[in-house]
């Protein structure tokens, strides 16, 4: 009797596995991932690359340029005020911004929010959305904003056209199919961005979102010197500023464990200091973050949940997996799968 207990009890727990690895994969056809993925004709045809500022390739440990002609952000933090958004502009509010996702981390940043009421804004690797569609989906369900973060977080001024357009319409393909969305923000990698690749986004149809505090958090990861509490050491001194005209907007990841575990200690530190904390959209009055017509809502900080994200009709997006089942389908499944093994305990307790 034992060993047809465990023997049914190993058959279910690779049933269950089995679909949650399915579902953690999207159904399209997508590149390798954290590599530059290959360019497309049809989506190279979408700029009109005469129109774009004859800014130079800068490959990585290229020295600055002693004049900034081309307006490069992560020479100078030069921006664009037609294209670019760096601090929230009304005096109190704060966008709370998370670069690298979605990953396992994410879900803490995810839950700390959720509990103080708090919508933020996701810049996502398309990497890391192909390989985890349905954390994804949680933060839009919860009400967050997501934008494209390229496919594979390499430093655009050193790309060729081509290849940066590759790099946002592979994430805006893997955000598509998995949440039912195209998103109209982006942010580059390390701030990288110069007139060249504003031009090309432009034409995409994004906007560019830098910031004006950054914790260097993801230091964290690779740096064993780098101390934690520099986080909210930095937020601690961030709130003093009350003498700003306008908002603020910081830089965390929630891609890495270190760094996004300190991502509940900054919170408290801005809603303590009564900033208002928001998505970058919702902090801009920014009525259109997405192609489709999808309603973010502001955040609730009492305690509650604010009204989750919507779409026009009032229903939403649904994530798909790789077989064509949507979430809700697979998690009946997964449901039905656990009430088995609850059933098979019970029963064999008995005998």
């Amino acid at each position: 009797m034992h060993k047809l207990f465990s023997a049914i009890s190993i058959f279910l727990l690779a049933l269950s596995t089995t679909t949650l690895n399915v579902e953690a994969q999207l159904k399209g056809q997508y590149p390798p991932v954290d590599t530059p993925p290959p360019p497309v004709a049809s989506w190279t045809a979408l700029v009109d690359q005469t129109k774009l500022p004859k800014a130079p390739l800068r490959p990585p440990g290229t020295p600055c340029a002693p004049t900034d002609e081309f307006c490069v952000w992560s020479c100078t933090t030069c921006t664009r005020p037609d294209t670019d958004f760096d601090f929230c502009p009304n005096k109190g509010d704060w966008a709370l911004t998370y670069d690298d996702g979605p990953t396992n981390n994410t879900l803490k940043v995810l839950n700390a929010l959720n509990t103080r009421g708090i919508k933020a804004t996701f810049f996502v690797i398309g990497s890391r959305v192909y390989e985890n569609p349905q954390i994804l989906k949680q933060i839009v369900d919860s009400g967050h904003q997501i934008g494209v973060h390229t496919w594979s977080h390499t430093a655009l001024t050193s790309q060729t056209t081509e290849e940066i357009i590759a790099e946002t319409k592979w994430t805006e393909m893997a955000i598509k199919e998995a949440v039912g969305l195209t998103p109209k923000w982006f942010r580059a990698p390390q701030g990288d961005a110069d007139d060249r690749v504003r031009g090309i986004l432009k034409q995409l149809g994004y906007k560019m979102a830098f910031w004006n505090h950054d914790t260097f958090d993801w230091e964290s990861n690779s740096d064993p010197t780098y101390d934690l509490n520099w986080i909210p050491a930095n937020f601690t001194i961030w709130v003093q500023n009350t003498t700003a005209t306008t908002g603020f907007a910081s830089l965390e990841h929630d891609a890495f464990n270190k760094s996004s575990s300190m991502a509940e200690t900054a919170m408290d530190i801005v809603l303590k200091a009564k900033f208002k904390p928001q998505s970058v959209s919702v902090c801009l009055g920014d009525k259109q973050p997405y192609v489709e017509n999808f309603t973010l809502p502001p955040s609730n900080i009492n305690g509650q949940n604010a009204t989750s994200s919507t779409t026009a009709n009032g229903s939403k997006p649904s994530v798909i997996s790789k077989n064509g089942a949507s979430s809700v389908e697979k998690n009946l499944l997964l449901g039905t799968v656990c009430g088995l093994i609850m059933m098979i305990l019970g029963f064999f307790g008995t005998i």
